[in-house]
């Protein structure tokens, strides 16, 4: 066992496979605290056997860390090769900054207190790609419970960087005993950190009671393939008139005089509609109709759409035309209720990295030019709006989350703050292919509804449809490539978690938390003259 700790060559494959393991099955999670406790092991390696060198130690560390990219988000290539090499090589790149500043303050300050400085870096790391706009967060620590959210019912207080904190204490503390040997304190201390918030989630789990009141939704899962059929210009493409039939047809095979809501995928029509004369398009005027013979039933589903504004560039995102002028393109979610003579719309806000948007587009455009990941319905430089919106009917608020805004949890919380009572996902996964990445996003809503403790309805055009209570349980989902519609009374609760109060605020304490630990840091390497020795 010894010889294997000691030996970088064999970690260094090792780790990513433990690392990756969450995103694949349930107790997955084991291999996250296995995986950074032997990550550790691996840097302790390199100080003790050869001159500590920053290049030798990053070196190392990107390796780990694109393999576990690669391992977790390989099926991205289904899109595009050139696409996933360059989000893997990007992501592992901003991935290893944590490691950067560990390798800083290891040198100035105890290796003993370092180590939990790497924590706080990691945290704040995760808690600042949550906010920029180069963000692909699919490969924070938190997100490795969705498999397992029984194990986290209490992301209702802290979301996933909570997750985050307890992988990483769980992992130093393995590594000490691995360090030290398994005493009989160190070992309790290492089972009651791992053991207990486990305990707590499970009480929470089990003593939670579902809340609100019942409406009843029916979601639709076309089935259109969106290489072949969806999208004008495709090998067997069906009319978007024709969509709408396929869609409507499904849903009157379940929906009942009770049914509130008809959910319909992310870019249902793609054809791009003007939102100022949008009911003048035959695919919406089908839906108009279907309202009038179905009153209590309202639509939310997506669809690209524009905005013409003329002669000023009213947006940093507008295109131009030479005749129309300056205009935006959109992923839509729209909102037609019976009775109301306009559309709701929500132009989706936190849009995919190169795909949807090019981030900093003046700075990458140099590097990287047109390179964009064909993985939604529409791509390139999208026009968005800042914050989140709500569709209401007469009684129900409904979240409208597009596809990978289902990912950052402070931003669907946004959604709960303005009163949102369902969270309904709708999204497009068929571009990955049966592969894990539709089963991973999918699993990934569950730490949603436990964040908000609100339930979720989801439609994918292709991927997994279906429902999850309250608690991330699944409620009923549909089997992947199969035209399906499916129907549940779900709980629209009011009450508010404190997660959905207070945001990722263990990532704002870990920020400052981290600054301490960088300023004592520069503290004993610039204004304390004196030579240090450090036992590790």
């Amino acid at each position: 066992m010894q010889r294997i700790l000691q030996n970088n060559g064999i970690l260094v494959f090792v780790i990513p496979i433990f690392l990756s393991l969450a995103w694949y099955i349930p107790w997955g999670f084991v291999g996250l605290w296995i995986g950074l406790a032997l990550l550790l092991q691996f840097e302790k390696n390199l100080s003790i056997t050869t001159k500590f060198r920053l290049g030798k130690f990053w070196g190392g560390t990107y390796l780990i860390l694109f393999l576990w990219n690669a391992f977790t988000t390989w099926w991205v290539k289904n899109a595009t090769l050139e696409g996933a090499i360059a989000m893997m090589i990007a992501n592992t790149l901003l991935m290893t900054l944590p490691f950067v500043a560990f390798y800083f303050v290891k040198k100035n300050i105890p290796n003993a207190w370092a180590v939990w400085a790497l924590a706080f870096f990691w945290i704040t790391f995760e808690y600042a790609h949550l906010n920029w706009e180069l963000s692909w967060t699919w490969l924070n620590l938190g997100n490795g419970f969705a498999y397992s959210h029984w194990a986290v019912q209490w992301y209702e207080y802290t979301g996933t960087l909570g997750g985050a904190l307890w992988v990483w204490a769980v992992s130093i503390l393995l590594w000490q005993n691995l360090q030290k040997g398994f005493s009989q304190k160190r070992l309790f201390i290492l089972v009651s950190a791992a053991g207990l918030p486990l305990l707590a989630s499970l009480g929470l789990y089990f003593s939670h009671q579902e809340k609100g009141e019942p409406v009843e939704i029916a979601v639709v899962q076309p089935n259109i393939d969106p290489y072949t059929e969806k999208f004008i210009g495709t090998e067997n493409f069906i009319p978007y008139d024709k969509q709408a039939e396929i869609l409507l047809n499904l849903a009157k095979e379940k929906i009942s005089p009770q049914t509130k809501l008809l959910l319909f995928p992310e870019t249902t029509f793609d054809e791009g509609y003007n939102e100022e004369t949008i009911l003048q398009y035959l695919p919406i005027q089908r839906i108009v109709a279907f309202l009038k013979q179905n009153p209590q039933i309202s639509v939310l589903g997506g669809t690209t759409s524009w905005l013409i504004y003329g002669k000023e560039k009213r947006t940093a995102t507008a295109r131009q035309d030479k005749k129309a002028g300056f205009y935006d393109v959109f992923n839509t979610a729209m909102f037609l209720h019976n009775g109301v003579d306009s559309v709701a719309f929500y132009h989706k806000s936190k849009l995919v990295p190169l795909v949807e948007s090019m981030p900093y587009a003046e700075v990458i455009e140099k590097v990287l030019g047109n390179l964009v990941i064909e993985l939604g319905g529409t791509s390139g430089g999208l026009g968005f709006q800042k914050e989140a919106e709500v569709f209401s009917d007469e009684q129900f608020s409904y979240a409208p989350i597009i596809c990978y805004e289902s990912i950052f949890g402070e931003y669907v919380a946004s959604y709960v703050q303005k009163g949102a009572n369902i969270l309904c996902i709708i999204t497009n996964d068929g571009w990955w292919g049966d592969t894990p990445g539709y089963r991973q996003h999918w699993q990934m809503a569950r730490l949603r509804a436990i964040e908000t403790r609100r339930a979720v309805a989801r439609s994918a055009n292709t991927g997994i449809s279906g429902f999850f209570n309250q608690r991330g349980d699944v409620i009923e989902q549909t089997p992947f490539w199969v035209r399906d519609v499916r129907k549940q009374t779900l709980q629209a609760n009011t009450q508010t978690t404190l997660y959905v109060l207070w945001g990722d605020w263990l990532g704002k304490i870990a920020s400052w938390v981290s600054l301490a630990f960088l300023s004592w840091a520069i503290m004993m390497k610039f204004w304390i003259k004196k030579d240090i020795h450090y036992k590790t």
